[in-house]
């Protein structure tokens, strides 16, 4: 532990370094002593960050969007965040930035934050240092770097600072300084939908109940190297989608804890999840000349072929995990996990029963304790403890309580590592510190006027029409070229905005944008590049489009960043493994649609985003065709043969279409309408149901055709 307060006090000294002097007057009395940094150092650390020798510094300029300038040539045009706190709403950058606001509002705000912070958790640094990084997050993200107008001040100084704390080990290789920690799990969707005879019943809690455990395992993995490398909080760069990345000195110590921790993970994933989950650790070493500007992306590359080396070596199953387990089932198979052995007197397993209870307290509790294992904690109402300890580490739910006195004890013999606030912003307006550390690891989940989860029937039934559920998958097109070629230039500083940034969009805005305006919308999970959501059939669709629009806006409209969709309807009884499988099946379809992707797969049928907004518009005007002129459901579905045949061209009788919808127009519609209609009547809808809809979007005019005919039933 004296190695660990050792590194903090490094840490925080380094970030203290580049407060603006208001608020090293206020922060007086602080928990941290504070230790001389030579020059040198910090100017070399400042140099891996940046990539290059730092330039004339630059003070109050408006940050400029990190997703403008990937791999877009000859961009003229520049996007600045306000001098905002963070907040779902803040995150968007603009071309017109409000002058209202300036940048020593939010040194303030950050003044005040730190007085907010539990006064029983000076008593531990580490924890206290955890809170802190978050307020630092929500108040100097939005601020320039000293350096470059590119980078925010947070992910500047976090970085310079896991720099600073790696160079002061003295045994560290001296040609390669540098150890990059990269970890990854993998199985997640397998264990996310995995099935058993009864998962159905309970299907909604157990998914946001799984769905929050893998963050979970993410968040705790990374704890784990961090508390055995005696590294703060402040050394990990990144952790999104199920990935990390830590920053330690490059030491034979360090190499021996990571190949403990990982055998430690190894062994805890086959015993309790029978080897349907695992974490790969990737480690590679680095020097000085590799954060260069000219070297980076090599860097990287290598970096990321090493982290798929490690996924060939699952759970190290070859050499010393035991990977045969001696289970024989006494008492039957898990009712929601057919992979997991019932606990006696239950029809679940110990993992399901904590599943069920996370899905649970996500209703009722907004933080989470994280403690070493026996660690003394009442467990009265408010506290809530799982079952299963995770990696050695007990996780305990409580509410929200102002300040957390009732844990002084345990925080003060450093038994609780980490305070974690999950609790989702009420609407895109809403601030997000209230004194403790964030992790954005919940999700946005319907609740009932009991304080419960919806079941998968209510929200099927929530939509005009047909009841059912649409299953929407979808995940980011080419992120990984984007990671590794698309920032020039690049540094480790730009790396660690662009995670950071690309998770914030879908685990802070989108819960937040369902919250406030589609309240009937479940995320199974969403962060990271990647998102799964299930919902009323039609509110599905609006809300894939408004997502899709607002990232458009949030990647400062860089046509080379979108991300791709995949839409399955279904009724409520179908197995959620099989909603996963065929989500999954959509969105390949949709990413298959060109090279190019940006698009969206419904009712087996793709298109490009550029044309969702003209079919959504042409739905709107079948209703209003359908209700000025009394057109029939049966005319409007023989349109759907049309469609086929203009989308046929190689069959000579397909370009008959065009015949074939007049004729059948004047007979069904316009021979039943009075005569002084009937010329409107037939200009309109040929226009808009013949040439709009049937010879623009061919077959893909059957989309909001489809969508008429289900709300109407």
């Amino acid at each position: 532990m004296s190695m660990q307060i050792k590194s903090i006090q490094l840490a925080f000294s380094v970030l203290y370094h580049y407060f603006d002097e208001c608020v090293k007057k206020a922060l007086s009395n602080l928990p941290i002593q504070r230790v001389d940094i030579p020059d040198s150092l910090l100017a070399q650390a400042e140099s891996l960050v940046l990539g290059k020798l730092p330039s004339e510094k630059k003070k109050d300029l408006p940050l400029t969007s990190i997703f403008e300038g990937i791999s877009q040539q000859n961009n003229s045009q520049q996007y600045l965040y306000d001098f905002k706190p963070l907040s779902p709403d803040s995150i968007f950058p603009d071309l017109q930035r409000n002058e209202g606001h300036q940048p020593f509002e939010l040194w303030q705000h950050l003044a005040k934050a730190v007085e907010e912070i539990p006064t029983s958790h000076r008593e531990n640094i580490n924890l206290w240092l955890d809170h802190f990084d978050t307020a630092l997050q929500c108040y100097t993200s939005q601020i320039t770097c000293p350096y470059d107008q590119s980078i925010s001040f947070y992910d500047f100084t976090k970085a310079v600072a896991a720099f600073v704390v790696a160079s002061m080990d003295k045994s560290a290789d001296k040609n390669r300084p540098f150890l990059l920690i990269q970890g990854d799990f993998f199985g997640v969707q397998d264990f996310i939908f995995s099935g058993g005879s009864q998962s159905n019943k309970q299907a909604a809690k157990l998914l946001r109940g799984r769905s929050f455990q893998v963050s979970l395992f993410t968040e705790l993995a990374a704890l784990k190297v961090l508390n055995a490398c005696d590294l703060p909080a402040t050394s990990q760069m990144m952790n999104a989608a199920g990935k990390f990345l830590i920053i330690a000195p490059n030491t034979p110590e360090i190499h021996k804890k990571l190949d403990d921790v990982q055998k430690e993970l190894n062994e805890w994933c086959i015993k309790n999840t029978y080897g349907l989950i695992g974490l790969g650790i990737a480690k590679m070493s680095a020097g000085k000349v590799d954060f260069e500007q000219k070297n980076y992306e090599k860097l990287i590359k290598l970096l990321f072929e090493n982290l798929e080396t490690q996924k060939l070596k699952r759970l190290d199953l070859t050499d010393t995990t035991q990977s045969v387990q001696e289970e024989s089932y006494p008492n039957g198979v898990c009712e929601m996990n057919s992979f997991f052995p019932a606990l006696p007197n239950s029809n679940r397993s110990i993992m399901t029963e904590d599943q069920v209870k996370i899905g649970e307290l996500l209703a009722k509790k907004q933080r989470i304790i994280v403690c070493d294992v026996g660690t003394e904690i009442n467990n009265s109402y408010r506290t809530q403890t799982l079952k299963l300890d995770m990696f050695g580490y007990n996780v305990i739910f409580t509410d929200s309580r102002k300040d957390t006195k009732d844990f002084g004890h345990p925080v003060k013999l450093y038994q609780i590592h980490r305070f974690w606030d999950f609790s989702l912003a009420k609407n895109t307006k809403d601030e997000l510190w209230n004194g403790y550390a964030r992790r954005y690891i919940n999700a946005y989940v319907p609740f009932d006027e009991q304080e419960q989860i919806k079941t998968f029937d209510e929200i099927a039934q929530a939509d005009e029409g047909i009841n059912a559920l649409m299953t929407l998958k979808g995940d980011v097109d080419n992120l990984g070229t984007i990671f590794q070629k698309g920032i020039q230039p690049a540094n480790i500083a730009k790396m660690a905005a662009l995670s950071r940034q690309m998770n914030q969009f879908f685990s802070l805005w989108l819960p937040a944008y369902c919250a406030e305006y589609s309240p009937n919308m479940y995320t199974v999970f969403a962060g990271g590049d990647d998102f799964f959501l299930i919902g009323p059939w039609h509110s599905t669709q609006k809300v894939a489009f408004e997502m899709q629009q607002a990232f458009k806006r949030y990647v400062a409209e860089n046509p080379e960043i979108h991300f791709s969709v995949g839409m399955v309807m279904s009724k409520v009884g179908l197995p959620v493994p099989r909603l996963g499988d065929l989500a999954e099946m959509a969105l390949e379809k949709a990413k298959s649609i060109d090279s190019g992707k940006n698009a969206v797969t419904i009712f087996n049928r793709t298109v490009k985003w550029t044309d969702w907004q003209q079919l959504c518009d042409l739905e709107d005007e079948i209703h209003r065709l359908a209700k000025d002129y009394n057109i029939s459901t049966s005319y409007l579905y023989s349109l759907i043969r049309l469609c086929e045949q203009a989308n046929d061209k190689n069959n000579i009788e397909s370009t008959m279409w065009r015949s074939h919808f007049y004729y059948r127009t004047a007979r069904y519609v316009i021979d039943k309408l009075n005569q002084e209609k009937r010329d409107k009547a037939l200009n309109e809808i040929t226009i808009s149901l013949g040439e709009n809809g049937i010879s623009q979007y061919k077959i893909n005019f059957a989309i909001p055709l489809t969508n008429y005919f289900y709300q109407k039933r």
